[in-house]
């Protein structure tokens, strides 16, 4: 178990503010954030690679306070890789082992067995400056995979490797034995990595996390536009608008006043005190329905004006207008649109996320 209560570092500036954070052994958990945020800085403090300037590291109820690294039981794949090199790639993985004394033939299997999982057995007798930078990564993960500790720590072990490698680790990351015999502290830029392998997530801002949750909660439940604005891609969708009561309805509407949307009963009670608000609306929840199609049950419908579209694998990703609102959408793959199309675009009022506008909270927890 990992406990860091009331953490600090700074540099020029605070970039870990008194954070407090429990994780549970077995328990993996990502934080993601934007670059120079302070993700690896954090990783450094729990590993004694950097000193906090107050507060506690605590790794099975025993403090870490003043312990050097080497005698932390921790395990960390750095981004930059730290590999040896003039050992072989079979020497790197195994140093963690060889400093333990195992025996030859249990360091043997081993290495073999988490080159194997890595797809890096054919390199085992390679130097570092023989292979690829995706080898290098993958060789750096297996020596901390084999090292037993009692903390991971995973600084973007899977940012170099190519999507399908890095699809396929992902999920071997959640049924990994070593991984839910300890705590996994898992540090990514990459939104998706962190709610596709977190039990809990955190998404770290300026000074700390400021949200923690399970992937599915902070998604669909975001303390701030700043959360909402870190996860999801394409960003969310977002308009200044006004709230005003229209024939015992509370509707939102932009600045520009060309688009006029209700606000779903399930949130009224939060925003009747409200005269202005900050609207986000995620592109998965807008359609564009073809002509014929029925308007579904609680949607409200406008009408819009396509202006781009990206056809970007699984999904098509489109641009529209209505008036001088520019917003983005999801759509099925198969879809044409043409540049000023008219379009039957369709809102889900239920999963508007409304935030102040002048401290970004938001205002429906």
């Amino acid at each position: 178990m990992l406990e860091l209560r009331q953490l600090c570092k700074g540099f020029d500036s605070p970039v870990l503010d008194r954070l407090d954070l429990s994780i549970e052994t077995g328990e993996f958990f990502v934080v993601v954030g934007p670059s120079g945020i302070g993700k690896t800085t954090l990783l450094r403090c729990v590993a004694g690679l950097e000193q906090p300037d107050a507060g506690s590291v605590i790794i099975d109820k025993q403090a870490m306070n003043g312990v050097p690294p080497y005698k932390r039981p921790v395990a960390m794949t750095f981004e930059s890789y730290a590999l040896y090199p003039h050992l072989t790639v079979f020497e790197n993985i195994a140093s963690p082992l060889r400093a333990r004394r195992l025996d030859a033939q249990a360091i043997k299997e081993k290495v073999e067995g988490v080159a194997k999982l890595l797809r890096i057995d054919p390199l085992l007798d390679r130097r570092p400056g023989e292979i690829s930078g995706g080898q290098k990564q993958r060789t750096a993960l297996g020596r901390t995979l084999v090292a037993q500790p009692k903390v991971f720590l995973l600084d973007e072990p899977i940012s170099h490797l190519d999507a399908k490698i890095r699809h396929e680790l992902r999920q071997q990351f959640h049924t990994l034995e070593e991984l839910r015999r300890t705590a996994t502290l898992y540090v990514t830029h990459d939104y998706a990595e962190a709610l596709s392998l977190g039990d809990r997530i955190g998404v770290m801002g300026h000074g700390g996390l400021v949200q923690i949750g399970t992937p599915h909660d902070v998604f669909e439940r975001p303390n701030s536009i700043f959360v909402a604005r870190h996860l999801g891609q394409p960003s969310i969708n977002e308009l200044s608008c006004s709230l005003t009561m229209e024939q015992d309805r509370l509707m939102v509407t932009p600045s520009d006043g060309a688009l006029t949307l209700p606000v779903a009963h399930a949130h009224r009670d939060k925003l009747e005190a409200q005269s202005a608000v900050h609207l986000g609306v995620r592109p998965q929840s807008i359609k564009v329905l073809s002509e014929g199609d029925p308007l579904p049950d609680g949607h409200y419908e406008v009408m819009g004006k396509a202006e781009m579209f990206e056809a970007l694998g699984a999904a098509g990703v489109l641009l529209f207008d209505i008036g001088a609102q520019k917003l983005t959408c999801l759509t099925e793959i198969d879809r044409d649109f043409q540049p000023n199309q008219p379009l039957r675009v369709v809102f889900d009022p239920s999963s508007f996320l409304y935030f102040c506008p002048t401290t970004g909270r938001s205002l429906l927890h």
